[in-house]
């Protein structure tokens, strides 16, 4: 019976997003080889077969870390929805600002992901990449890390089987 209650739990699922081929703003041309890797952790939570801001764990690009469903005062999610077998559909930013740099990276899927940067000095620079219907994506499952309530829990259940293994070797013997 624990060990039922054990795997009760909703199972997150992780995913790297690889978007590639993009038109660069910042260079005039379009950039075949130019990429975009996006990590994400999401988990079903109301069973529907698709994922919400709600549902999102983890978002990571660049400078964005997104973790644990709240936005804070470097990175934050503005939406999120994604149908498995459709494009995810998102806007992630990052931003951070101290007396003498600016940095914002941002990414509104399907329309670009820019990178800007500037420091009290002077110096900025700024790169925006668009999509265009020959950026392609891939989406690719991976295992996410188990968090340590993850290992409790396993550790929890082979203890569970451990002692039905000796219960029942002792009833028979």
């Amino acid at each position: 019976m624990m060990v039922a209650s054990v795997g009760a739990h909703a199972e997150q699922k992780a995913f790297d997003i690889v978007y590639k081929g993009f038109y660069a703003l910042h260079a005039d041309e379009f950039q075949p080889d130019a990429s975009l890797t996006v990590s994400i952790v999401v988990d079903d939570l109301d069973g529907n077969g698709a994922y919400s801001k709600d549902e999102l764990w983890e978002l990571t690009a660049s400078n964005i870390h997104y973790t644990n469903g709240a936005c804070n005062y470097l990175s934050c999610i503005d939406y999120f929805n994604w149908t498995p077998g459709q494009l995810p559909n998102y806007s992630a930013r990052f931003q951070r600002q101290d007396l003498f740099n600016y940095t914002l990276t941002g990414i509104v899927t399907g329309v670009a992901y820019r990178e800007f940067y500037s420091d009290g000095g002077g110096f900025s620079s700024s790169q925006t990449w668009e999509w265009t219907p020959a950026t392609q994506t891939s989406i690719i499952p991976t295992s996410p890390v188990p968090e340590p309530s993850g290992y409790a829990m396993l550790g929890v259940g082979l203890a569970a089987l451990a002692a039905l293994g000796r219960r029942r070797h002792g009833v028979s013997a």
